[in-house]
Parts: structure tokens; sequence; C-alpha cells
């Protein structure tokens, strides 16, 4: 398995999608704190510090980390089926269960890479702008940590559903596409059922879809604790477990 990880990281670490996705959104974490900069500036509205920077924006990371999902899924794991590549990794001698596990586990990891960059680089940009300023409750410090820690879990939730698409579709732009619209109007199919149906409604309330908006939130009291993390877990496992069993089954050509 050791091995199998250490192939897949380097072959993320040649993926020039990967790194295009990584720049592309390190110049949009830097360019758009400047232009709130330059903006309150010239009408002489107070500067967002650091810490009111990442409380009003921290929603707009979901999305990031959606569509980093996805791309990230079309490019890096669907292009393996396309090449060919899939096909001599399956017939390497490996089970696929280990090779699935492998690939879910370093695409995790690239995507994870992907959901940080905009809290940090745009954070520590704000703060060398205008000092990183106070939260109303408790340590920065141990939000910050708070807000990273789960941002990396849920990451890797949506990282397990994506590759669970990618088993089912293969097809680079099929990945890409499903990914990106699942991922969009899962929250609005949820929550516009859910108004009608209880039981859907509560699956909506308890998955990673809703509870990702938590992940910003100041005060997280520890009765909301166990689904905030247990959510994401389950999603893992069980988004696993399903894409091992469809790669197990999976022609591949």
């Amino acid at each position: 398995m050791y091995n199998l990880i250490r192939v897949e990281f380097f072959k993320l670490r040649k993926n020039r999608s990967f790194w295009t996705l990584l720049i592309a959104l390190t110049v949009l974490s830097l360019a758009y704190p400047l232009l709130y900069y330059f903006d309150h500036r010239s009408s002489g509205e107070p500067q967002y510090t650091g810490a009111e920077f990442l409380l009003s924006f921290l929603s707009s990371n979901a999305y990031v980390i959606k569509l980093g999902v996805a791309v990230l899924a079309g490019f890096f794991i669907s292009n393996e089926y396309a090449t060919g590549v899939m096909k001599t990794i399956v017939s390497s001698g490996n089970t696929r269960g280990r090779l699935y596990v492998a690939k879910l586990t370093v695409f995790a990891i690239g995507a994870m890479a992907i959901s940080l960059v905009f809290p940090i680089v745009s954070t520590v940009e704000v703060t060398l702008l205008s000092g990183f300023g106070q939260l109303s409750e408790g340590s920065g410090a141990i939000f910050l940590l708070r807000v990273l820690g789960l941002t990396l879990l849920y990451t890797a939730a949506y990282a397990a559903i994506g590759a669970l698409i990618t088993a089912i579709f293969t097809d680079g732009g099929k990945t890409i596409g499903i990914s990106m619209i699942f991922f969009l109007m899962i929250d609005v199919v949820l929550a516009s059922v859910g108004s009608k149906v209880d039981f859907v409604n509560t699956l909506y309330e308890y998955s990673i879809f809703k509870l990702i908006g938590d992940i910003g939130l100041l005060n997280i009291e520890s009765g909301d604790w166990p689904p905030l993390l247990i959510a994401p877990i389950l999603t893992i496992a069980v988004s696993a477990i399903l894409g091992i069993f469809v790669f197990r089954r999976k022609d591949i050509k």
C-alpha cells in the first residue's frame, strides 16, 4: 500500500492540472482581497481585518472545494482511463480495492491542498494589509486551527464522493460536468424535497452539504460537535466502500 501511495503522489506532483488549479487559486486569493482593500480605501470605509475577512468569506471556500474536487477528479483520475494507464495499473497484480484506496487517499490530499489556498493566502494577505484584528469570542489561534481542521475533513468527504462519481463515469468530461452539477445542485434539491418530506429534511440537516456551512461559526455548542464530525467521516467511509464496489466490477478498457 505504501508503494502504491508513493506512486500516486508522484503522479499528483507531475499533474499539470493540479498545479494549474493551485496557481490560479493563489492568484485569485491574492487579487480578491485587494479589490476590497482599494475599494474601501477609496470610499473611506473601515478596512477588513484578517479575522473579519476570514469570517465573511469563508462560505465562498465551499464553492472552491466543490469545483476543485470536480476538476481534479476529471484530470487526475478520469484521465487515466482515457490514456490506458488505469488498465495497466489494474493489471499490475495489486487488488482493485488497494488501488482504489491509494488513489482516493492521494486525490483527497490533493483536494485538501486546494481547499486551504483561499483561507490561508487571503487571510495572510489581509492581515499584512490591515492586521488580524480580534474575534468576538475565544482564541484566534484555536479558531483558525478548528476552521482549517474541519475544512480538511469536509474536503476529504467531498473528495470521496468525487472519486465515486469518477469510478462510475470514468470519462473526464462527464466526471467534471456531473460532479459540478451534483455538488452545486444537491443543496437545492435536498432542501426543496426536505420541505415536503421530513425524512429527507433530517437527512439534509445532518449531511455534509448542510453542515459545511457551520465550519465558520464562532461558537459551536458541544451538542453540535458529534454530527459535525460524524457526517464527513461516515460520508468518506460509505463513499469509499461504494467506490471500491464499483471499481472492482468495472470493465476497464
